[in-house]
């Protein structure tokens, strides 16, 4: 409950300036002036700060009238405000209102904890998809970009119980401000709030909604005048139902709301269901791509790895051969072999030893371990003695002090059921007593009752006579003044119809325009979807094409890799001469030194066809190793650096520099001989010079002819013959023929500089094709690139269509339910019309009815007058009797009370001390089991301490023992060492005297640069295909040892294959699917929340209406009840009363109010006189104000239509309420005044300007 203190006004209406009004605590406070001088603006400015929305209430057009509009001397001020101070009284009246409201309140807080916005969800999933989109598109162009999102939030309305959160005593200050330029401001304690709060604040106080505590000037009649349903309002805000009728609309909101995205939540779960339908398909797929995927780097691991352990070996073999061919020799082998038997004997005899020493010292360690936990078992059963020894001793003390305990509750218990038995029977005694006194009050009440209910039936039945007497009378004018309302009624309705058939032709029209408008951006969807459709398609072709470009780009680089590798191993092979005989290799690695510059060797000027190789080099032999030099003294000089170096023995040939023209045999074609058949010399690809000179030098050489075999003739000629396999006839006397041995390595030379002449040009062609192929992929991916740009371009203009979509089948709904709303409304005219037009006709046969219906009535009521005198006599002495048998009553309770408390106290006195007993003779039990069970397990213990020690005794004896047999194995162990150590050294000196012979050096070499050329390419692979070195990998991989490579080759190009035609995959489609489906479990607990919420809402409704009812039928009979006795009072006389029209619900119920003053008939309200009705409003007023007080109450000139008697009784009923509510009077009148406690005047010193004037009354 509050109580106003104080008002500020500043700009309000003529108060330009600030003023201050304050209140006193209680009692009548009257503000007073001449006509003009604003005092109905106090008023107005209390209405305005409480919330009025009205410009027309507070006697204006528009709610910029309030604000001071200046005068031929003062400006227009920019600003009206109005602070209203209020304290927080120490009663707390309706509290039950907070209660009931906190329970409605919680339940719609739940609704709102559990309630969803599925335009929130949306708005999230289409920016869920844009972010998408911008994260695809940003990664086209190589770079990721953060798309930041805001998503609005709908806020909820809570209602807030400010009235609670005040303390007694609290000072409460409410805020109003306008602005000129519109702009409006609410404050509470100085915080800016809402009106809604305001508005909550003075909820049913009679300060908000009808708001019946603040009577404006010429309202009071008004009250009386207005509709019936406006009268239900003031009884609604009296009954405090007007905050329920907030939190009806508020669940009423809701409950629309959440059907409403119930509806739009199931169609969203729809749709991401099939997405995560299609999700589970590409995580499937995706699923066996990353299995096939690791598959494969498993394989291809293993391949690497073994590959790479295989070549490792094979180098370090290659590598221990060629250190060692040079020094060890062939008869040292079976030396080698007889050491290495003795060596692994001695070494055998070493393990063995060791092994026995490692058995040995594990018994001993154990021994030592068992002989350690018998030490620790025997000190912990020891220590356990003394702990049984201990404790027995202690339960022996408290044995005997239980026992002495035993004896003094024996004798209590005796004491305790002597007090117990004596105590029973005195309260036996004084309940037979009360049982005699109650069975004789119970008499005399019942005979009360009957007699008061006899009482009630009797006045109940005279007022009902009585009422009807006057209602009868008064019916025939109802129904006149019915008659009218009906007819204006019946104008409406024609009115209402017609704006209701042009709000639904109006909707109708939007509703075919949406329609239209809907189609088409469905088709604009559809004609987008095929678009993209086709993009994908293209965008998969595109894919293809890059993804074989790819593959072929990929294997032309292997293969590129591969050749380069092999270029550059024989290039390094070719600068070293390492395929050339020793001598070779020193002189052209010391031809600075000799001071020749070498021309080459005769290999490196043939260019000998792949088919004539053979022949060529069986003709030639080392010859092709021959040094090339310009002049002889440069010959003399290679061949004097020979001798005196001791080299050894190497052909020079010299060639002569005067011929410079060159010729190039064409390979594969030579000039026919006579005869038709091919002589060497046209296949070694050479220039003339160099023919010339090989012509002089090698004659018989260079003119041997070739034939297919040899014939008699050609056995028996002079000349050389030679075949492409390369047997020779020289002169029919000398051949050489037969293949070589396969296991004869093949160190050709000419085939050496042929693989090199190959690889270069393989190598340039490769360079070309790279280039070639890789300017294809790349176009191949821009292509790709720009299908995929288009597709996202597309996928962001489908998401603008699809919002605009949805906000066009949002809005066609809304049109659907307004045309729906005015097909309703058209529907409820039409019917009313017919109710309104059947109402008429009876109207006629009802006021026949209403004269015979009053005769009755009057004869009835003088019938019960007599009986009810007679009766109230008789309930008066009834109720004299029942009040001294009451007194013996109440006496007798009281004694029978006593009594059985003090039995009641010696029987719980009793059992605690018997629960005692028991409790100790338990305890005395347990405590002797206690002790001997401690006895027994010392026995034990004892036995086994004298075992333990037993125990540990042998395990001393053992380990001596024991530490004897150690010193000998390490001795032994010792020895077999030192013998293996003088084995191994002298097996290593004879490992390093063997070796091979010269001729395999140069092929161990060439396989050892090869062996480096395959780790070096195996390794490039290794990091390409799996991001990891290749000795990281063959330290990490274990590999079988008959590891299968052909079988391991084909299964990793099996799986490749497979990988490369998977097709495309969406790699994050796992994780995609896991944040649809946790989407999808969302939104389904959502909707479930949802339906909870409905449920929630309907029962919530339901209570609302429910406590409605019952609190306005309440509140109506309370205040018709004070109606009754106010009009009384006032009127000096005469009757009024309230009456609920008939309706299906009471909260829609009209109120009709009936009045008969004194002297006259009963009549409508709205027959009576200016001061009737003033006296009747005011009467109503207070009869409210005694069933539920404001905190404060303003009269504006509601005493002016009364005459002084009116006034009067009307100072009088206003001062007695004062007590509880302070009141406000603004008067002319002079004896209104005089009840007041404090004046307060206006005036208007300037012109339009008014100021206060305080006088208070002690």
């Amino acid at each position: 409950m509050f109580k106003l203190q104080r008002l500020e006004i500043t700009g309000f209406k003529s108060f330009a300036d600030y003023t201050e009004i304050v209140f006193t605590g209680s009692g009548i406070t009257a503000v007073v002036g001449p006509n003009g001088c604003g005092k109905s603006n106090v008023a107005d400015c209390i209405a305005w700060v409480l919330g009025e929305q009205r410009a027309k209430s507070l006697r204006g057009e528009e709610m910029k009238d309030v604000v001071f509009q200046g005068t031929s001397k003062r400006k227009p001020s920019g600003m009206a405000e109005v602070i209203l101070h209020l304290v927080r009284d120490d009663e707390m009246l309706f509290e039950t209102d907070e209660d009931e409201l906190g329970d409605i309140d919680e339940t719609l807080s739940e609704i709102d904890e559990n309630a969803i916005d599925v335009d929130e969800i949306k708005a999230q999933e289409l920016q869920t998809e844009n972010l998408e989109l911008e994260t695809a598109k940003a990664a086209q162009v190589g770079s990721i970009q953060t798309v930041q999102t805001k998503i609005k939030t709908k806020r909820h309305w809570k209602p807030r119980s400010f009235a609670l959160e005040f303390a007694p005593g609290e000072a409460v200050s409410v805020t109003r401000r306008l602005y000129l330029s519109g702009e409006s401001e609410y404050q509470l304690n100085g915080k800016t709030c809402r009106l809604r709060d305001i508005q909550d604040l003075f909820a049913g106080t009679g300060l908000s909604g009808a708001h019946y505590a603040l009577v404006e000037q010429g309202k009071i009649g008004q009250i009386l005048s207005s509709k019936p349903s406006d009268r239900r309002n003031l009884i609604e805000e009296a009954a405090g139902i007007s905050k329920f009728r907030t939190r009806q609309r508020a669940a009423e909101a809701r409950l629309e709301s959440a059907k409403i995205n119930l509806s739009r939540i199931s169609d969203i779960v729809s749709e991401i269901d099939k997405q995560a339908n299609a999700l589970r398909r590409q995580a499937a797929k995706t699923r066996r791509y990353k299995i096939l995927r690791e598959e494969f780097r498993v394989a291809l691991r293993q391949t690497f790895s073994a590959e790479g352990k295989h070549l490792s070996v094979l180098a370090g073999e290659l590598e221990e051969k060629l250190a060692t061919a040079t020094k060890i020799e062939r008869e040292i082998f079976a030396n080698v072999a007889e050491k290495d038997e003795a060596f692994r004997q001695t070494t055998n005899k070493a393990r063995e030893a060791e092994e026995n020493l490692s058995e040995l010292r594990a018994a001993h360690s154990e021994n030592a371990l068992e002989r350690d936990r018998n030490q620790r078992e025997q000190r912990y059963q020891q220590e356990q003695i003394a702990n049984l020894n201990q404790r027995s001793a202690v339960l022996k003390g408290e044995i005997e002090a239980d026992k002495q305990r035993l004896k003094l509750f024996t004798s209590e218990i005796k004491r305790l059921k002597n007090d117990e038995q004596k105590e029973r029977a005195e309260a036996e005694k004084a309940e037979i007593s009360l049982r005699e006194a109650e069975s004789k009050y119970q008499a005399k009440v019942k005979n009360l009752r009957e007699t008061e209910t006899e009482l009630e039936t009797e006045r109940a039945e005279l007022m009902s006579h009585a009422a009807a007497v006057e209602r009868f009378a008064e019916i025939e004018r109802q129904l006149e003044n019915t008659l009218e309302r009906l007819k204006e009624r019946l104008e409406g309705l024609k009115r209402e119809g017609i704006r209701a058939a042009e709000t639904h032709a109006e909707h109708a029209k939007e509703a075919k325009k949406l329609e239209k408008n809907l189609g088409a951006e469905h088709e604009k969807l559809s004609k987008l979807q095929t678009e993209k459709q086709e993009l994908l398609i293209e965008s998969g072709e595109a894919r293809t094409i890059l993804q074989s470009s790819e593959k072929i780009l990929k294997d032309m680089r292997e293969e590129f890799s591969r050749t380069k590798h092999r270029l550059e191993t024989l290039q390094e092979l070719e600068e070293k001469r390492t395929i050339y005989a020793p001598t070779v290799q020193t002189l052209f690695a010391e031809q600075m030194k000799i001071g020749v510059k070498f021309l080459g060797t005769l290999a490196d000027k043939l260019s000998v066809d792949e088919k004539a190789e053979k022949v060529v080099e069986n003709l030639f032999g080392n010859f092709l190793q021959t040094i090339l030099v310009e002049s002889a003294e440069d010959a003399r000089k290679t061949i004097a650096y020979l001798n005196e170096n001791n080299l050894g023995r190497i052909s020079i040939l010299v060639l002569s520099s005067a011929k410079t023209q060159r010729r190039k045999v064409t390979e594969n074609q030579g000039q026919r001989t006579k005869d038709k058949r091919q002589k060497i010399s046209d296949f070694l690809g050479v220039s003339d010079e160099i023919a010339e000179v090989l012509m002089e030098v090698f004659r018989r050489e260079m003119t041997a002819q070739l034939v297919e075999d040899f014939d008699a003739a050609e056995a028996e000629s002079d000349e050389t013959f030679a075949t492409f396999d390369g047997d020779l006839n020289f002169g029919g006397k000398f051949f050489v023929s037969g293949k070589p041995n396969a296991n004869e390595k093949n160190t050709s030379l000419l085939a050496f500089k042929r693989e090199l002449r190959e690889l270069k040009t393989n190598s340039e062609k490769f360079g070309k094709e790279i280039e070639k192929t890789e300017k294809e992929t790349e176009k191949a991916r821009l292509n790709l690139v720009e299908k995929e740009n288009e597709i996202v371009d597309l996928q962001s203009l489908m998401v603008k269509v699809e919002r605009e979509l949805l906000s066009l089948e949002i809005r066609e709904k809304s049109i659907k339910q307004e045309m729906e709303r005015a097909e309703r409304h058209k529907k409820v005219v039409g019917e009313e019309t017919k109710q309104i037009e059947t109402e008429l006709a009876e109207i006629r046969e009802k006021q026949k009815e209403a004269k015979l219906n009053a005769q009755k009535a009057e004869k009835a009521r003088n019938i019960s007058s007599e009986k009810l005198a007679s009766i109230t006599q008789k309930l008066n002495e009834t109720r004299t009797k029942t009040e001294s048998e009451n007194a013996v009553l109440s006496e007798k309770r009281t004694l029978a009370a006593t009594s059985n408390e003090r039995r009641r106290s010696a029987q719980t006195a009793l059992r605690r001390v018997e629960n005692e007993l028991k409790e100790l003779e338990s305890r005395l039990v347990r405590q002797n089991l206690e002790i001997l069970e401690a006895e027994d397990k010392q026995k034990d213990l004892t036995k086994s301490i004298v075992e333990i020690g037993r125990k540990i005794a042998e395990a001393e004896n053992e380990q001596e023992r024991e530490q004897d047999e150690l010193t000998a194995a390490a001795v032994h162990l010792k020895l077999a060492r030192q013998q293996a150590d003088a084995m191994s050294s002298e097996l290593a000196e004879l490992n390093k005297k063997s070796a091979e012979a010269r001729n395999e050096r140069a092929a161990f070499e060439i396989r050892q640069a090869e062996t480096v050329t395959q780790v070096r390419n195996l390794h490039e692979k290794c990091l390409q295909d799996l991001n990891l070195s290749l000795v990281e990998l063959v330290e990490n991989t274990e590999t079988a040892s008959d590891f299968d490579f052909a079988e391991a080759r084909n299964r990793v190009d099996d799986l490749r294959d497979k990988l490369e035609n998977f097709g495309a995959i969406n790699m994050l489609a796992l994780e995609e699917l896991a944040e649809t489906e946790e989407r999808l479990l969302f939104l389904t607990s959502q909707r479930q929340d949802i339906i909870d919420s409905i449920n929630a809402a309907e029962t919530a409704l339901r209570e609302i209406k429910e406590r409605s009812r019952m609190r306005f039928r309440d509140a109506f009979a309370a205040i018709n009840r004070n109606f009754t006795e106010f009009f009384a009072e006032l009127f000096g006389g005469g009757r009024g009363e309230m009456s609920l029209l008939e309706s299906e619900d009471v909260l829609e119920a009209g109120i009709e109010i009936v009045a008969q003053p004194p002297g006259k008939r009963l009549q409508n309200i709205l027959l009576l006189s200016g001061g009737e009705k003033a006296m009747a409003a005011i009467a109503l007023v207070l009869a409210i104000f005694k069933y539920r007080p404001a905190p404060f109450c303003l009269l504006d000139e509601v005493d002016a239509p009364l005459d002084d008697a009116n006034v009067g009784r009307f100072v009088k009923k206003v001062a007695e309420l004062s007590e509880k509510t302070q009141f406000i009077v603004i008067t002319h009148n002079k004896r209104t005044m005089e009840a007041a406690r404090a004046l307060y005047g206006v005036t208007m010193q300037e012109a339009g300007i008014s100021k206060v004037v305080s006088v208070r009354f002690e």
